[in-house]
């Protein structure tokens, strides 16, 4: 079975007018659903000092996740307040996050390199260190989220073999978006579009996979079951088309609870 390694966010969304939370963040989230299906998978992140880091320490313990620890912050574990209007998620505020100091010491570096598949997004900061840290044959696989046009993008989709982009529609935009982004080096570009299912390009043709129709209880954790899905198909070594249906129905499974992960 193939390694994979998730880095690195963790926080905690909170609803106050549910009174509920639970533990999250995208390489968190990404981890417990790829544990869940089958995969091999490590969670590499920092912890702040606080309670909640404590409890993400034990529910990845529970789970059979094995946590390497980047270092101990004095900070608190960074807390979103959130509200859901017809089971659309709504960020109101955003405070506290030990994953400002993240930092990758060259035996963290190192430990990296023994992964077969590494999961990351914008909080590891990996563009400091991908054009050498990435290994022949080791899959790399990135969530940019809704962060189409940043600086940043450009240094790492040449070392990216999968990368993942939110979008609403599915319009001409998002098609000539995923082209260019491909061109400039990454394997496969794949545009996740919500009630408009997904869209990949590969450099040769598209690949278009529809939403299902469900009653919507939270869309938190969408993109990052529907990544931890097709990322395990890879390893797996499934088509693209697969892995597009495979991310389908975990993304349908999760929208229709209030947790983002089983």
């Amino acid at each position: 079975m193939k390694k994979a390694i998730a880095l690195a966010d963790n926080c905690i969304d909170v609803y106050y007018k549910l009174d509920r939370y639970y533990l999250t963040g995208n390489s968190i989230d990404f981890a417990l659903n790829y544990k869940e299906m089958g995969g091999d998978i490590t969670e590499m992140t920092i912890l702040g000092n606080d309670v909640f880091a404590m409890a993400l320490e034990e529910r990845l313990k529970e789970r059979g996740i094995p946590l390497r620890v980047l270092a101990r912050v004095d900070r608190p574990t960074g807390m979103a307040t959130m509200d859901l209007v017809d089971g659309d998620k709504k960020h109101l505020h955003f405070e506290g996050n030990a994953m400002e100091e993240i930092r990758l010491s060259p035996e963290d570096l190192e430990f990296v390199k023994c992964f077969d598949i590494v999961y990351a997004e914008r909080w590891a900061k990996i563009e400091r260190y991908i054009a050498e840290l990435k290994q022949p044959g080791q899959v790399w696989v990135y969530d940019f989220s809704k962060r189409l046009d940043l600086p940043v993008n450009d240094i790492l989709l040449p070392h990216l073999d999968y990368a993942f982009f939110s979008y609403d529609k599915k319009d001409g935009y998002i098609r000539d978006f995923i082209r260019t982004a491909q061109a400039k080096g990454a394997g496969c570009v794949i545009a996740m579009l919500g009630e408009y299912g997904s869209l990949a390009w590969d450099g040769e043709r598209f690949y278009e996979e529809s939403a299902e129709s469900v009653p919507v209880v939270n869309t938190v954790g969408a993109g990052d079951s529907y990544i931890a899905a097709f990322t395990y198909g890879v390893s797996l070594g499934e088509s693209i088309p697969q892995c597009m249906a495979r991310g389908k129905a975990r993304a349908t499974q999760i929208i229709q609870q209030f947790d983002p992960y089983i």
